[in-house]
């Protein structure tokens, strides 16, 4: 019996270390990024690391978390000196978790997110953004906590 209790104690401690263990998720695009078609290029690396994640998926309402994605990207600026002076564009990735009873408010922002960062002279490559977004659901899984948005450094995705 001494087993049995020691084996429920760890895992009741596993479980308060960890509160996502055992959550159910639903990805939620919004109207815009499902109706513009961009939803097909943010939503396979977010599905893959959700896939890893050991979160349960659930296609339809009922889910404990809803993860969504807000890419940005800004018009761009120049960035340095002399011959080291490049045109150099921020772009960014917020993936968020949020419990299924918050309402997202039509610009993205979730209840807990984290947003990874990048400078790039190329603001369109796929590759880029597809890295910020596995970054930042990487991190947003293992740092998640109630509220907040965060931010990491996303300078690692950057291609040449």
């Amino acid at each position: 019996m001494p087993r049995l209790a020691l084996a429920l104690a760890l895992l009741a401690t596993q479980a308060a270390a960890d509160p996502l263990s055992g959550k159910s998720y639903i990805i939620q695009l919004s109207s815009t990024q499902y109706s513009s078609g961009y939803g097909e290029y943010l939503l396979p690396p977010l599905a893959k690391v959700m896939q890893r994640s050991g979160l349960k998926a659930k296609n339809g309402p009922g889910a404990d978390l809803v993860v969504n994605v807000e890419p940005a990207s800004d018009v761009g600026a120049w960035v340095g000196t002399g011959t080291n002076r490049v045109w150099l564009y921020t772009i960014s990735a917020t993936v968020g978790i949020s419990p299924e009873t918050y309402e997202i408010p039509y610009h993205g922002t979730p209840a807990f997110g984290i947003t990874a960062t990048l400078q790039t002279p190329n603001p369109d490559r796929q590759d880029e953004m597809d890295c910020l977004i596995t970054l930042a659901a990487r991190t947003a899984l293992k740092n998640y906590r109630p509220v907040g948005i965060f931010k990491t450094d996303g300078s690692a995705c950057l291609r040449k």
